[in-house]
This record gives C-alpha cells, structure tokens and sequence, in this order.
C-alpha cells in the first residue's frame, strides 16, 4: 500500500523523491521510504549523513529539514549541499506556508519538533488528541478537534534528570537510566531509576488529565514518540489510555508537508548555499 513516503515531485523537469531530518538535541533522525536511521553527535555522525545521501540512495531528493539544534544545523545543511542532486528545505517555512495540516492560530511559539510531531500523529489519529515526546525534555501536546495546536508543557527527560543530579549532587555519580525493578529503591541507584521514572510518568498523568479537561472531553487519544517513550507505554495503557507508540511521527510531519506543498513553497523554502 502506498504511503506518504512514496510520492514523487517534479520541480524544474526534475523528479524527486522526499525525506526528512529531524535535528534533535542529542541526535540526528533521518527518514525516506522505508528508510530511518538516528546517529548521535559523535564524531562521525556528518560523514554518516553524507556517506548515506552520497553513495546509498538511488534518486534524488527534497529534504525536509526541521531542527532544534542550531549549532548543528549549519554543519549538517553543509554535508547535504555538498552532495549533487538533492534540495534541502526549510520545514518551518513549509509549516507556516501549510495551516490548513494543523492551525497555529491558538499560540505564540513552540518547538518546531512539536509541531512537526501533531502533524504526524494526526496522520494516524483523528482529533482531539495528546502527543507525547520523551526524548531529552518531554514534551505534552494538545490538538484540538478542529485541529488547532493548542500549545502544552515541557519538562526534563529521564537522563536529562540523571545528569542534571549528577551535575548538581556530589554524592551522585553520572549513571544510565534503565527502568526501576523495584518501586522502594535499597540502594542510590534503585532510588533514583524510581523516583525519576515516578516524577515523568507523574508528571504525563497529570498532563493528560487536565489537557482532557480543558478540552471538554471524557478521553483523548494519546500519541507517544521519542527515544525514551517505552519506559512509559504500558504504565500509560495500564491507566486505561487509548496509546498509540508511533517513533516517527515528527519525520512523519516534515514528510507530509512536503508532500502537499505547492512548487511554489518548495521552491521559496529551499536553503540557499551555505558558504561560510
């Protein structure tokens, strides 16, 4: 069955393909057919952008760049112009050339990732809905039913909490997060997986409950992306939440926008050559 990653646009007799690179905090995503890598930002994460759009795909592309990540957008938008037959667009042009996918009328600003991720999600939810990203903040969102952004909350992620303790408390050293075996911890360790994992699931409880009211509604669903979702998708089932574990949905959006843009917008929200 077709999807959105399969269309195809002409622009200047030139037929191409379409893809997505969400620019995070702590890694680069990259998304085009049936294809989705995410490279942290080691030292080899731009040579492993350009290695693939260079030698391991087979046509040419636009590519829908979103970012949050300023220091890094300029190094990757470099990679990709040094590459011959692709465009890099600007999503947040795309987005404000597009309303109709989802209103921004109702706010003042927000993260272009949380928007991106609406847009996705309503790809596979009909609204009002809830989007949730744990990722290095976690992000709530509310999507009205006429499918207005209504803005949400944000606050730290699980290893966002780690290092900041480690940063912050002497007696804490820097550790991974792994999910609690235990909801009394014995040990520093134990304490902290719990206690941290409490304080986020707590914290998404609290905000569904009152986005669901504030819309007026006995339920919404709710749709959760980012890397550190897992940890919370069956506490929120076990709440008796319709969840949906959807890991693209933000690539999802720039893929959609791209797809329905006129030449006209792909062509005023191209990047022009970076050079300095």
């Amino acid at each position: 069955m077709a999807t959105v990653s399969d269309t195809l646009i002409e622009l200047n007799n030139v037929t191409y393909g379409i893809a997505a690179i969400d620019v995070g905090n702590s890694r680069v995503k990259i998304h085009h057919d049936d294809v989705h890598l995410s490279f942290p930002y080691d030292k080899e994460w731009k040579k492993n952008v350009q290695i693939h759009f260079r030698d391991h795909v087979t046509r040419r592309y636009l590519i829908g760049l979103s970012s949050v990540n300023h220091k890094q957008t300029t190094a990757i938008v470099k990679v990709l112009q040094r590459i011959p037959g692709h465009h890099v667009l600007n999503a947040h042009t795309l987005l404000m050339r597009n309303q109709s996918e989802l209103s921004l009328e109702e706010i003042e600003n927000a993260g272009i990732d949380r928007m991106l991720g609406a847009i996705g999600a309503l790809s596979h939810v009909a609204p009002p809905l809830i989007t949730i990203d744990c990722g290095t903040a976690v992000t709530v969102n509310a999507v009205s039913a006429s499918k207005h952004f209504l803005g949400g909350v944000i606050f730290a992620g699980f290893s966002t909490q780690l290092f900041g303790l480690a940063k912050q408390t002497a007696a804490i050293p820097e550790m991974t997060y792994t999910p609690p075996s235990t909801a009394i911890g014995i040990n520093t360790a134990q304490c902290l997986m719990s206690g941290i994992t409490m304080s986020v699931v707590g914290g998404l409880r609290e905000a569904i409950t009152k986005f669901t009211t504030h819309m007026g509604q006995k339920a919404v669903p709710v749709v959760i992306t980012g890397g550190e979702s897992t940890p919370v998708v069956d506490v929120l089932k076990s709440m008796g939440l319709t969840i949906e574990h959807q890991p693209h949905i933000v690539t999802e959006g720039i893929l959609i926008l791209l797809s329905k843009a006129t030449n006209e917008n792909l062509h005023d929200s191209i990047i022009g050559k970076i050079t300095t």
